[in-house]
């Protein structure tokens, strides 16, 4: 019984500071950012805004995460995260969340010209380190303009919610497939 309170209590602490990444003040210098979604979670109320980042020639270089603690917090004390394309588009991809060394939520991908698709895998179970993976992917609207689209009903994708449950994640609102039941 107390194994089993200490791992929810470890799951807990782990997928409460997901949303907390490493500061970085602002794009890098030369990027414009292209707004894709909101993400947040049903453990806490800040607000992450995921963002394609484009150099001044319309080419993507990667993805933007900011963070704030809550819609109302002041964007002065947001956090943000750069992920550049060379790491999403590796074999392992890159972290988007952790807590206590264990990896939580990773993202990796293809990003072309025109399109995109990407592979969000996160931590189901946090004791026996089991984890899913959805797909969603990119498309190219027109110059500077970009979408997410649910790869498996073809909707846009403009808020992630990261559902949680004791020992980890159960699913990503908008991106996961839902299970019929």
């Amino acid at each position: 019984m107390k194994s089993i309170l200490l791992s929810t209590l470890f799951a807990l602490a782990l997928f409460a500071s997901t949303a907390v990444l490493a500061a970085t003040p602002s794009l890098p210098v030369g990027m414009i950012a292209v707004p894709l979604a909101a993400i947040t979670n049903d453990r806490d109320t800040s607000v992450s805004r995921i963002e394609l980042m484009l150099d001044d020639q319309a080419i993507v270089r990667g993805i933007y995460i900011e963070t704030r603690a809550s819609a109302q917090a002041d964007p002065g004390q947001s956090k943000g995260q750069v992920y550049w394309l060379d790491s999403i588009e590796s074999r392992k991809g890159v972290v988007l969340g952790q807590g206590q060394g264990v990896k939580a939520i990773l993202l990796r991908g293809q990003i072309g010209t025109g399109n995109g698709s990407l592979v969000i895998k996160y931590l189901t179970n946090g004791i026996f380190r089991h984890y899913d993976e959805c797909q969603v992917n990119l498309q190219r609207l027109g110059p500077g303009q970009w979408r997410l689209v649910n790869a498996y009903d073809g909707h846009p994708v403009k808020h992630i919610r990261v559902k949680t449950w004791a020992l980890g994640i159960s699913t990503l609102v908008n991106v996961c497939p839902v299970d019929a039941a």
